[in-house]
């Protein structure tokens, strides 16, 4: 089966740099590389508006965790001749293929080994993890250069092997790769950082895992130690720079205090509605993500019911009230282009661990019901697939959008393969 997924993922990655997020990106990556300098004013994707302006010189607003992973990826293949560049770009495919979808495979294998915990035959754990796989907003934003799916593969390993050091695991290595995976996420996506937090006191609850708490510590520092370097390199300090509006005030910036996240507060029934549409509206992260509708009161009755992944589904709960909170209070446009809420893909794996009881059950219901969601689920998530960063312009509902950006997408791709060929399309 995971050969299977290792296919699917070769025919699902978009290859170019479709929104200002990820061409900020590939700017940061293709400087590093090319140039040797974190400064992206001289590289192909220069005019990306997602940047910061320092002393004169730009550089991208996003954490670098990701980009640095990026580089060394990009390295080589720039060594062979393969140009990084805007539209349609081998190089682009090969850096997502080999960072994004590379850990999208390898974190669901890791879903499954943690799965293993919960008693699951194989064929139900392996049911699951293709739940996950090519059912969720998962699997819509591997495709696309991005820090969410990253965090997301990063948290899944990070929680396998939690708890693999907690049932029948060496205590030290796996708490310390634990820390690793959890500080890496935590490093590319920094609201996810309340997951390591987290279940940093869970290991100080538990008297064995409290042991090899200082090697799970460790390995976090470790793992977020090249982003702070890389934020005190550029700005001389270390306040992530997408946190200092005054960055924003470039020539051209598109950028005013309202639009960035973490600058102000929402409140009122402003708040109520924002965060109302966020989850179940038009652009709802629930309704992008069927099984989510019943992997979230599992998850809250695990803990309720204190059955044996009571403590993990309390942190997870906990930890996901804090991330969903701090974006309704401080965020402004619901990701912007996006296909439904992007950031808070990193939770989603988190939460579909615990459907693991709907598959303990006996009996046709509980099957009719996963059956149900998988079927209305992978068509949203393969749709997300086409483009992640989706044209809120053409629909404000990200599904439609999609729907009716293919037949552009479909001849742009036409051209560029004639193109390649040496070819054009027939007058």
């Amino acid at each position: 089966m995971f050969a299977g997924l290792a296919l699917v993922g070769l025919f699902t990655v978009l290859p170019m740099a479709v929104g200002y997020n990820d061409k900020t990106r590939m700017a940061t990556i293709q400087a590093i590389v090319e140039q040797g300098r974190l400064t992206i004013d001289h590289t192909a994707f220069a005019d990306t508006m997602d940047k910061v302006c320092i002393l004169g010189q730009y550089f991208s607003d996003k954490p670098v965790t990701p980009q640095l992973l990026g580089a060394l990826v990009y390295a080589p293949i720039h060594a062979l001749g393969i140009p990084l560049h805007e539209d349609w770009s081998l190089a682009y495919y090969l850096i997502t293929l080999l960072t994004v979808k590379l850990f999208w495979w390898l974190s669901l294998i890791a879903f499954h080994k943690a799965l293993a915990y919960t008693g699951l035959p194989v064929g139900r754990r392996l049911l699951l993890t293709v739940a996950l796989g090519v059912g969720t907003l998962v699997f819509s934003w591997s495709a696309t250069f991005n820090n969410h799916s990253l965090a997301a593969s990063w948290v899944t390993i990070g929680f396998w092997l939690l708890l693999r050091a907690r049932h029948d695991g060496a205590l030290v290595p796996n708490l310390a790769l634990s820390g690793l995976f959890f500080g890496l996420a935590g490093g590319s996506d920094v609201p996810t950082l309340a997951f390591p937090a987290a279940f940093g006191a869970y290991l100080l609850s538990d008297r064995r895992l409290r042991r090899g708490a200082w090697a799970y510590a460790g390995a976090l520092l470790v793992a977020l130690a090249p982003g702070v370097a890389v934020n005190v390199a550029i700005s001389g300090s270390v306040v992530p720079v997408q946190l200092v509006p005054r960055y924003f005030a470039f020539p051209g910036s598109p950028w005013t205090t309202a639009d960035l996240t973490g600058a102000g507060v929402n409140s009122g029934i402003s708040l109520l509605r924002y965060a109302t549409t966020m989850l179940v509206g038009e652009r709802g992260f629930l309704v992008y993500n069927p099984f989510s509708l019943l992997a979230i009161p599992l998850m809250v009755a695990e803990f309720v019911r204190r059955r044996r992944f009571a403590r993990e589904a309390l942190v997870v709960t906990a930890m996901s009230v804090v991330i969903v909170a701090f974006y309704a209070l401080t965020s402004t446009n619901y990701g912007g282009y996006s296909y439904s809420i992007r950031w808070f893909v990193p939770m989603l794996p988190l939460w579909m661990f615990f459907l693991y009881p709907l598959l303990e059950r006996p009996g046709r219901r509980p099957w009719a019901v996963f059956v149900a969601l998988l079927a209305v689920s992978v068509p949203i998530a393969v749709i997300g697939t086409w483009n992640p960063w989706t044209y809120i312009s053409l629909d404000p509902v990200p599904l439609r959008a999609n729907l009716l950006s293919l037949p552009e997408l479909a001849r742009s791709l036409y051209d560029a393969i004639l193109s390649a060929m040496g070819g054009s399309r027939p007058g």
